[in-house]
């Protein structure tokens, strides 16, 4: 595989960052369209740090962006559970209207 130590830590960063970047904006995305956008916002950022490290010119890319989606699917999903459900849509709204944002 063609795959660069530099994309796989680049892309190991974006696993990491893409569900805190959701997580951040989650209170303006509609509830039906989060898992939808965290998708997308994994593959975009995935694709961003291929791109950014020449990742692209061999065979393995795909790889490291299914790799990079995956792992950023799974960590919020365990960092959501272990905070037993706090990450959730119904959990941020409701947040933010006893806040009274």
């Amino acid at each position: 595989m063609d795959i660069t130590a530099a994309t796989t830590i680049a892309s190991a960063i974006v696993a990491l960052v893409a569900p805190a970047f959701v997580q951040a904006f989650k209170k303006y995305i509609p509830a039906d369209f989060t898992g939808l956008v965290s998708l997308g916002v994994s593959i975009v950022l995935g694709v961003v740090a291929i791109a950014a490290t020449g990742g692209f010119h061999g065979y393995g890319w795909g790889v490291v962006l299914a790799g990079v989606v995956g792992v950023a699917q799974t960590v919020y999903t365990l960092v959501n559970q272990a905070l037993e459900g706090k990450l959730s849509k119904d959990a941020v709204d409701a947040k933010a209207i006893a806040d009274g944002d």
